[in-house]
């Protein structure tokens, strides 16, 4: 469970030369009282002997509790982690230091701590009596959009003895993690996404139904379909009558987020801003009942081009919508927007596509591809003071830009 690297001390090594002396000397009565040289070579030699075995053997029976815990927040919110360890052997461990060196996701409030590039460490004092188990709790703040895993876990131990340090590293991937969502920023117009194609939305109003999805009965009149006649109701009335069916549309999105930015810009806070607008969109889509489904650029396992959260919706989903954003890496490796557009291409696609980020010429001429198709395809325009979505619409060949 942990690998050990031990700074001992030379002073143990010297001990043994004047207890080995002690011990010779005390057989000859001239060099002094046999007991007293007796019992202060054994002492020098105990101590050496102990601090070895010591150094070996105290973490034998040390344990850490590694549970699978997932810990969901936003920016700002206050959460925990914990690390449990036991001594379950006999040597007990005195004035340690546990050093914890996680993401810096995560931001801790305690004074000893140090600061790096991209983790942050800190140090808690530690005793762990033989037997004993101990549940340490180390408060944190999620500081911004990502995943927070603690990194590395130090426990060093003093030797009993004095004049030397024990370093327990553990050994393995430490499974609790903080999933730090990104925050909801508003996008104006989403309302005035129309339905067009039939699907299994809800709706007041739609030239699209459902047979499955009835919902009443009514008397029959000239021009109703033969097979929407409720024979059974028309047996028991006398008279003819056809069953009213939910009207229903196909109101499910796309989101496809384009995190590559222009040269010259800040390049984590755009694509925080496109994270953050999309996570807005997701949560509009579901207090909708709206399925939706969503495509990044990055490369993804087995060198596809993009990461995709498949369709669906409800809250799970709008769950599982939020981690995929919280763990995109903005440094992380950026595959070609336009190879990914290649791969939506060929999947079946909602009817309303939904584009975030940098707009290219190139992009332009696929969704103007798709516009030919009968999709609707709308583009988020950010600015400094709001987002909004933008339909593109078509004008002969062409494919241009109209703000709503």
């Amino acid at each position: 469970m942990f690998r050990k690297e031990t700074k001992s001390s030379d002073i143990y090594v010297w001990l043994t030369i004047p207890g080995g002396l002690f011990i010779f000397f005390s057989f000859f009565q001239s060099f002094g009282t046999y007991p007293m040289l007796m019992f202060a070579g054994a002492l020098l030699l105990f101590i050496y002997w102990f601090s070895r075995f010591y150094e070996k053997h105290v973490d034998d029976y040390l344990v850490m509790d590694n549970p699978v815990r997932k810990i969901r927040s936003y920016p700002g919110e206050e959460e925990q982690l914990e690390i449990t360890l036991s001594q379950q052997g006999i040597l007990p461990i005195l004035n340690a230091r546990l050093e914890i060196t996680y993401d810096h996701v995560l931001e801790s409030k305690l004074s000893d701590q140090t600061n790096h590039p991209h983790t942050e460490t800190v140090e808690i004092p530690m005793t762990l009596l033989s037997f004993e188990k101990k549940n340490l709790i180390l408060p944190v703040q999620s500081k911004h959009r990502g995943a927070g895993k603690i990194r590395t876990i130090k426990l060093s131990i003093p030797n009993l003895m004095g004049f030397s340090w024990i370093d327990l590293y553990y050994n393995r991937l430490y499974k609790q993690e903080v999933v730090v969502y990104p925050k909801l920023e508003n996008v104006a117009g989403l309302d005035l996404l129309d339905p067009k194609n039939n699907g299994d939305q809800q709706v007041k109003h739609s030239i699209y139904e459902q047979p499955i999805l009835q919902i009443g009965t009514r008397d029959y009149v000239s021009g109703d379909p033969f097979n929407r006649i409720h024979w059974k109701l028309t047996a028991r009335k006398q008279q003819l009558q056809t069953k009213i069916v939910e009207k229903v549309n196909q109101l499910s999105w796309c989101f496809l987020i384009n995190i590559k930015v222009q040269h010259g810009v800040n390049v984590f806070s755009e694509i925080e801003k496109y994270l953050e607008h999309t996570a807005y969109m997701c949560r509009y889509a579901t207090e909708h009942q709206i399925p939706f489904e969503i495509y990044i650029n990055v490369r993804g396992l087995k060198g596809v081009p993009y990461v995709h959260l498949p369709l669906g919706k409800g809250k799970n989903h709008y769950m599982h919508a939020l981690e995929l954003l919280a763990r995109v890496n903005p440094i992380g490796i950026t595959a070609q927007y336009d190879r990914t557009l290649q791969y939506v291409d060929r999947q079946n696609k909602p009817p309303h596509i939904i584009h975030i980020g940098m707009l290219e010429e190139s992009h332009l001429k696929m969704f103007n591809q798709w516009m030919h198709q009968g999709y609707s395809v709308y583009s988020v325009q950010t600015s400094a003071q709001e987002a909004k979505i933008t339909p593109l619409h078509m004008k002969g060949d062409q494919i241009y830009e109209s703000t709503i």
